[in-house]
């Protein structure tokens, strides 16, 4: 049995129409899966503990509602698993975009909010010290939860890959791409900035630390400053910084991205049909 055949799917939901026109549409959900729904929660940590603590597969993916996992997806998380088993064995949390340990973004995701590819092909995987939080997986024998202390929707990615090192274990960024079929956002809500200062303080000895968004620092005033000088920009100036809008059929979208993307895309198709 390979470790995909009984994995669970988590997914926090605050609205249905979204879920079931993206993630319920993934071809690769299927009756391997276990899916666990949560909602009326006050922090991603609770609603995904209380997963955990349900769940059944060895593999847990916890995605945001409105991330679509293409024709072949699940096959090339099982490769990367399996290579993992020779490598790290005792990983720690895998994601599909984040930052590497270069300080660098790396992945490979669309990203209809910002209208376009996040990253590019690659082999392997990547040591990363910070994930996004569209899609996370971690291993139910790993023992990790998320902090529920640590307020609202936020930089939990970030969290719990520096939860991970402190145990030992590794995170790495896999090449498994998927759309993220979200809005963009003109400005960071203020809902970010209190879970920004909570890693701030829990962090300290640890910082700075590099997030998808912005730097934890110990001095913040700096990266506040450009976000909303950036924010202040894209709503002064949205022709300048224009932003993304989820797209209705994300099946079409896939669809024109195999056109354009080519190898990978096909690689998926490939790999799902042998």
């Amino acid at each position: 049995m390979s470790p995909t055949d009984n994995w669970t799917l988590i997914v926090t939901v605050n609205d249905d129409h979204v879920l079931k026109r993206n993630l319920l549409r993934s071809p690769d959900i299927d009756g391997r899966c276990q899916i666990i729904l949560k909602s009326g929660f006050e922090s991603a940590s609770e609603a995904y503990n209380a997963a955990i603590r349900e769940s059944s597969g060895h593999v847990l993916v916890f995605a945001h509602q409105d991330v679509y996992l293409p024709i072949g997806w699940l096959d090339k998380l099982f490769a990367t698993l399996c290579r993992l088993d020779t490598v790290d064995p005792a990983w720690g949390v895998l994601g599909v975009y984040g930052i590497a340990n270069t300080g660098e973004g790396a992945g490979h995701v669309y990203a209809t909010g910002l209208d376009g590819m996040l990253g590019g092909q690659f082999e392997g995987v990547i040591e990363t010290s910070s994930l996004d939080e569209m899609l996370l997986i971690t291993r139910r024998g790993s023992g990790l939860f998320f902090d529920e202390h640590l307020p609202g929707f936020h930089l939990y990615g970030t969290d719990v890959c520096m939860e991970a090192r402190t145990k030992g274990l590794k995170s790495y960024i896999i090449p498994a791409l998927c759309i993220h079929n979200s809005n963009g956002k003109r400005v960071l809500p203020l809902a970010f900035w209190k879970s920004y200062l909570y890693m701030r303080r829990k962090w300290w000895n640890e910082l700075p630390v590099e997030t998808c968004c912005v730097a934890i620092r110990k001095n913040c005033l700096w990266p506040m400053l450009r976000s909303l000088k950036s924010s202040y920009n894209r709503v002064v100036h949205p022709a300048l910084d224009p932003i993304g809008h989820r797209t209705p059929d994300v099946e079409v979208l896939w669809k024109e991205l195999c056109s354009r993307e080519g190898p990978d895309c096909e690689s998926n198709l490939n790999t799902a049909n042998s």
